[in-house]
């Protein structure tokens, strides 16, 4: 007993630090604000609803169409996993409005919303855990509505596609370190995509959330993390529907590169081919362009200096290697039709800048030019701009310029 005393005073002693987080957790508000209804942020509000002690979730929509839809499904999540359909209700919703001063929204779906079953006071309320799960482009203009909610010690977990959002969001919505919330990461393998209905959902592929906490300083040998983000650690690992195992920030960082990897063939291959994932495979043509491709991004992960000096970094980021991730997951997810293919089809913006764009930036970074994946990205962005002309004259408004 007199140890674990003497740990506890000990405060560079990580045991202690870990036992002061848990204690601190306790004054903790338990409610959980998701920032993003689409499948990603419904299946996690619906796997936490499922627990037996469920905490509190808000739901934060940013369009008056999402909450229009909200209530005539009957203000519930429904997840049809297996056949089986399964409802969950008792969330709380909330408008997030754009702050004074900034530009008037460009189409119909952003317009800010006039109602909410959330009394004013709620505008003025500290958010101390934040999920977001809103497309990587929108994500900056999200958080901008929310951001005065946020405090040094918030933290907010992003679970998105794509990579170079942070860095956004510190440059555009964060600029003073000493401001920032805590920030978690998680990469999400589950499989689910939106019913015919707004609220409903298919968990199509059962799979893994793989979580980290990103010290606030990367020098730092000892980082202290704020009690916010071991909250909601410990509840999301809770749910047996997530499968959640926390990492540590080098390992999901590899993670998360590894799923860029993919999403990088997959998404905009399929979209320029117009074609289920399953089509890239047993196509020798194809299966050409995807070793030049990978040829490109395997070199650029393998020089990040984020990850130099990790052990089997080059093993892992093998060409072939990564070719066997992605013929996997095209012949796992065949009949699946990838975000960016969905996107392009309803004449919405994709997430190319974040995916391809990303591992283009970063090769020009360290020295390497990304030729190939640079023409796949201004192809993808063609015709996300073709699509979505064409689109816009379908509608009586302007287009929306999607470039």
């Amino acid at each position: 007993m007199n140890q674990i005393d003497d740990s506890d005073r000990q405060e560079t002693s990580p045991l202690a630090q870990y036992r002061r987080a848990q204690r601190s957790t306790i004054n903790i508000p338990r409610r959980i604000y998701i920032l993003g209804s689409g499948s990603i942020g419904c299946l996690v509000a619906h796997s936490l609803a499922s627990l037996p002690s469920p905490p509190p979730i808000t739901l934060q929509f940013h369009n008056q169409k999402r909450l229009s839809d909200w209530y005539e499904q009957g203000q519930s999540i429904k997840l049809t996993t297996h056949g089986m359909l399964d409802a969950k209700s008792g969330f709380e919703v909330e408008s997030v409005r754009r702050p004074p001063g900034t530009e008037e929204p460009s189409s119909a779906d952003d317009v800010p919303l006039l109602l909410s079953n959330s009394s004013s006071s709620t505008e003025a309320e500290v958010i101390h855990n934040l999920i977001v799960s809103v497309k990587a482009y929108n994500t900056v203009d999200a958080l901008k509505r929310v951001a005065h909610r946020l405090r040094p010690e918030s933290s907010i977990l992003f679970m998105q596609n794509g990579m170079g959002i942070i860095e956004e969001v510190n440059e555009l919505v964060f600029p003073d370190p000493a401001q920032r919330p805590q920030y978690m990461l998680g990469v999400i393998s589950h499989g689910v995509h939106s019913s015919k209905k707004p609220f409903s959902f298919i968990h199509a592929g059962a799979g893994t959330v793989a979580l980290a906490i990103i010290p606030r300083n990367t020098k730092e040998i000892k980082p202290i993390f704020v009690p916010s983000s071991t909250y909601m650690l410990r509840t999301l690992t809770r749910s047996p529907a997530l499968s959640a195992v926390g990492f540590s920030p080098t390992d999901l960082l590899q993670l998360q590169v590894e799923k860029l990897a993919v999403n990088a063939i997959i998404n905009p291959l399929t979209a320029l081919f117009d074609c289920p994932n399953g089509d890239l495979l047993h196509r020798p043509s194809i299966s050409r362009v995807i070793r030049l491709l990978l040829a490109e991004i395997s070199l650029v992960i393998k020089s990040l200096p984020e990850l130099q000096g990790v052990p089997n970094v080059n093993m892992r980021f093998d060409i072939r290697r990564l070719e066997g991730q992605v013929i996997g997951i095209a012949a796992k997810t065949a009949s699946n039709r990838s975000s960016t293919l969905q996107d392009i089809s309803r004449g919405k913006p994709t997430e190319i800048e974040y995916i391809t764009g990303y591992l283009v930036r970063r090769g020009e970074d360290v020295g390497i030019q990304c030729v190939m994946n640079y023409m796949i990205k201004h192809m993808v962005l063609a015709k996300q701009r073709m699509k979505g002309e064409s689109y816009g004259r379908l509608l009586p408004l302007e287009p929306k310029d999607m470039g």
